[in-house]
Order: structure tokens, then sequence, then C-alpha cells
């Protein structure tokens, strides 16, 4: 017999003889009770405000308990402010609106934006006129000195971090370049009298073919003038858009990447300011972020979009939604920038009979991907880490700017700056 058989029969003759133990012999642990009792007695008493134990010390009767001051809120904040679907909403229509906000990028670019906004584009990737002689015509001393100091405090002084992010770094060189700009407010004076809107929001709402279109949301920061610009083309050349043909996409539709609602407010028209204010006319829509040069033809889309919006919207504020050719056109510009590449877009708005193709259509001009210089490419990746591992998804990599200061001074373009400073005056008066 093995030791293990042994092992095994010896317990269980043991398991036969032992008698069964009695209830009373089994030890409990934990606390008397008479123990606990007078500790959740006395824990009781810890948790007492200080007011009750007075009143139970001098035996006053109890206050009456007062409901709060606030109401706790039965959903998370995040989720507060949904709007409800359904027929209880009055704003729940049957047919559906195609909504561009500031996040959606357009797969056709520049084509489709135009098509959107039945607009010929103009000027074979130039400025207009206009633009072009404020740019040669102005004069600014120590020009090229100013513009490599304001390059070099950017990448290199601007923070105390290793690594610049290339969405700050297209901000701080964004507003750099506009300071610039206002060392001739003595020249004129006009351009000391401006406001600058961070993070503003506007909306504007149209029919096209049938299809409810709508631009809302915030793309960025807008400089605004007490008086609105000037009209970039004269009378002949708005005639001459009516025979001009826009560009289609078939068999995909122009509103393929919009996104779909079916609650929404008709005609709705906000350019971002209510009634009193000072600056009210839109001047120059800076959009500024990180993207790269395949990413720029969606960008300037972007641009040409939000563009638009502003001129319609104040449109709208003066002729209603009645569809009409303007007398007066609407002009508005943007720059789209990631600190380094510069486009340049205006937008003049002429009709508001947007339904049909036909007839007098809106211009845009496009100078689009100024580098203001060549040696920025490529960018860092940092490669973010997330529980302990590293991920290799797009969504992870962020580019990052190099802080050497003498990168980006070596093959300087001045005459990008130029462009930039012809939009900052263009409506300034000396």
């Amino acid at each position: 017999m093995t030791l293990f058989q042994r092992i095994c029969q010896t317990g269980i003759i043991l398991t036969r003889w032992l008698p069964p133990l009695s209830s009373q012999l089994l030890i409990h642990r934990g606390y008397r009770p008479e123990v606990l009792k007078r500790a959740i007695e006395k824990n009781k008493q810890k948790k007492k405000p200080l007011y009750r134990v007075i009143d139970e010390m001098f035996d006053l009767e109890p206050a009456v308990e007062q409901p709060p001051r606030f109401e706790i809120p039965v959903t998370h904040p995040k989720y507060s402010n949904r709007v409800s679907v359904g027929p209880d909403n009055p704003h729940q229509h049957d047919q559906v609106a195609y909504i561009f906000t500031h996040d959606i990028y357009l797969q056709e670019g520049v084509k489709q934006a135009l098509w959107l906004t039945k607009s010929k584009l103009m000027g074979n990737g130039q400025m207009p006129n206009q633009i072009q002689d404020i740019s040669a015509s102005v004069e600014f001393h120590d020009i090229e000195q100013k513009l490599e100091d304001s390059v070099r405090q950017c990448r290199q002084y601007d923070t105390t971090n290793r690594i610049i992010p290339m969405k700050r770094f297209s901000f701080t060189q964004t507003m750099a370049l506009i300071r610039l700009c206002s060392l001739l407010g003595t020249q004129y004076p006009t351009l000391l009298s401006r406001a600058q809107a961070m993070n503003y929001y506007v909306g504007a709402s149209w029919t096209r073919e049938n299809n409810i279109l709508q631009v809302r949301g915030r793309p960025g920061m807008l400089l605004t003038c007490k008086d609105p610009l000037l009209p970039l083309a004269g009378l002949d050349e708005i005639q001459g858009t009516k025979a001009h043909t826009l560009e289609t996409f078939f068999p995909l539709a122009p509103t393929i990447d919009l996104r779909t609602y079916y609650v929404y407010k008709e005609n709705y028209n906000f350019p971002g300011f209510h009634d009193g204010y000072a600056f009210p006319h839109a001047h120059t829509l800076f959009l500024y972020g990180n993207y790269n040069v395949l990413q720029s033809e969606k960008i300037n889309a972007r641009g040409i979009m939000f563009a638009f919006a502003n001129a319609l919207s104040r449109a709208r504020l003066h002729h209603g939604i009645e569809e009409m050719d303007l007398p007066t056109p609407f002009v508005t510009q943007c720059v789209v920038t990631n600190g380094v590449l510069y486009s340049y877009i205006h937008v003049q708005l002429n009709t508001l009979q947007l339904e049909s193709s036909d007839g007098i259509k809106n211009m845009v001009w496009l100078d689009a991907n100024n580098a203001l210089y060549q040696d920025m490419y490529p960018p860092h990746i940092k490669i973010r880490r997330t529980k302990g591992s590293r991920k290799t998804q797009r969504g992870y990599y962020r580019p990052l700017l190099r802080r050497d200061p003498e990168l980006g001074c070596r093959e300087l373009d001045v005459n990008v700056f130029k462009k930039f400073l012809g939009c900052n005056l263009n409506g300034a008066v000396k």
C-alpha cells in the first residue's frame, strides 16, 4: 500500500469516529453585539453637524430641514443640452438639411466649394488687381529684418517647451504678422479702428437645387471693421459670369461630405454679432491650424465656405431671404495658414439667387500655398503613449516643429508677407 493510500484511509477513519462539533463551540469572528452597537452610535454622533449637537445638548427643538439651494442634475452635463428629436420639437422637418461645419473636409476640394456657393474662380491663381497694387505700392521700412525677427521669435522664444506644436506656432505667427501690419497705423489711421473676434460663431443658410444648405461653426479668428470692403470686380465682369458653367461631380453628389440633419432652423443666418456692435463688418477671416501640403486643397475649400458664409449672413440682414441680384456686392477675405504656407482667398457675393446654376455667379479669388520659407519640412513626429504601449494609428501622431531660430530664415520670401500686408490694408484709408 502506498503512502498516499494510507493517508487517505487514515483520514476516512478519523472522520468516522470524531463526534460532530456543536454550534456552541463555533467561534464567530468580529465584535460582540453590544460592542458593535456602541460603535455604530458613536459614528452617528460624529457625523452629526454642530447645530444638531447643540440642539440635543440644550434640549432645543430641532430646526426645520431646508431644501438644497440647487437641484442635482438627473443627466450628465455633457448630455444636458442635447436636442430632442421627434414631433415635439418645433424645428423638426421632413426634408433633410446639409450642414457644413468647421471640422468637415470636402473631398473634391475647391471645385466642390465653388459649386456649393455658386461661384466662379477668378484671377488665374492670383489675388485681385486692387490687392496686388496695394502690395506693390506700400512702403515698409526695414521689412525684411522685422519679418526675420518675427519668425525667429515664434520659432524659438514663444514658449519654454522643448518642442512647439504646429497649431500653437501657426497662431503665434499669424498674430505676429498682424502686429507687423499695425506698425503702419501712422500712415493708415483706419487700420487701428478694427477688432479681433477670437473663436467667433457664424451661421448662414441657402437653397441649392432643392438642397437646403447651411454653414455654421467656429472656424477661427475674424478681423472686423467699421466700414464694409469695396467690390473687387465691376459690373461688366459680374455680368460676364452668366456664361460660366459650374463643374459637377457626377455620379457623386456635391453634398456627399456634408452632415445631414432633420432638426434645424429654417433661413438661419447669424453674422456672429448682435445689433449695436461697433465693428459689424467682416474684414478677414484667419484659419490657422495643423495641416500639410496634401491637405491644403481641403483647407482652402473650408476657407471659401466660411468666407462665403460671412458675406451671405450679412447680405441677409440687409436684403432678407428674397432671391435677388445684389445692387452692391459684399466682399470678404480669408487667410488660411499653418504658419509657413499661406493661402489668400477673396469672395465677392454678387447674387442671392443661389437655387439655380444659371444667371450671375459669385466670384472667388484664390492665391494658394505661398511658402514663407522652404526648410520647414519634414516636421518631427511625436508618438503619444497610452496605457504604457505605443500606438501607431494616425490619430496618435502629432506633428511638431523644431526650435532652431535660424530655421525658416534662410530662404525667407518677403513677397508672401507683402500679400498678407495687402489683404490687411484693403479698406484702410490714409
